[in-house]
């Protein structure tokens, strides 16, 4: 069950990785080392809908447009927990999440806290996601941050 140290800190990193690319606005940083190219996506507590099959660079442009209109954002992801199996791991983790733009008209802010569940798969450039599952546990602020039109 347990990998040795390496196998599960360069999982680990994978997800953490995540996070930081979209917070700096590393688009070909998400695309070329995090996602695989074929994902699935469950976004279904925070917007509804079903989860959805799309290439981590569709998922990657989504987030380019979505998040790229803020100010910044900020996900602090901790708690990273790392089973190995072989090429297959999953890792999940406690997420926060804070998104600011300036001129929304409900407000700059929007915070968010919940999980995110991860199954990777390593190939031949490393772990990449295969599968991301966000659990939104709580929110606080404007969600329009990321849809108002002003």
């Amino acid at each position: 069950m347990y990998a040795d140290t390496d196998e599960r800190s360069a999982v680990r990193d994978t997800l953490v990785r995540m996070g930081w690319y979209v917070d700096r606005r590393n688009w070909e940083g998400l695309a070329g080392e995090v996602f695989a190219e074929d994902l699935r996506v469950d976004y279904t507590s925070l917007w509804g809908g079903e989860p959805e099959d799309i290439t981590g660079r569709e998922q990657t442009d989504r987030w380019a447009k979505e998040l790229g209109r803020l100010d910044s954002t900020q996900h602090v992801i901790t708690g990273v927990l790392v089973t190995v199996d072989g090429d297959e791991a999953t890792a999940s983790a406690n997420v926060q999440a804070t998104l600011v733009r300036r001129d929304a008209a409900e407000g700059p802010l929007w915070a968010n806290g919940g999980t995110y569940t991860t199954r990777m798969r390593r190939g031949p450039e490393g772990w990449r996601i295969t599968a991301l599952v966000t659990e939104l546990l709580w929110e606080s602020g404007n969600s329009g941050v990321l849809t108002d039109k002003s």
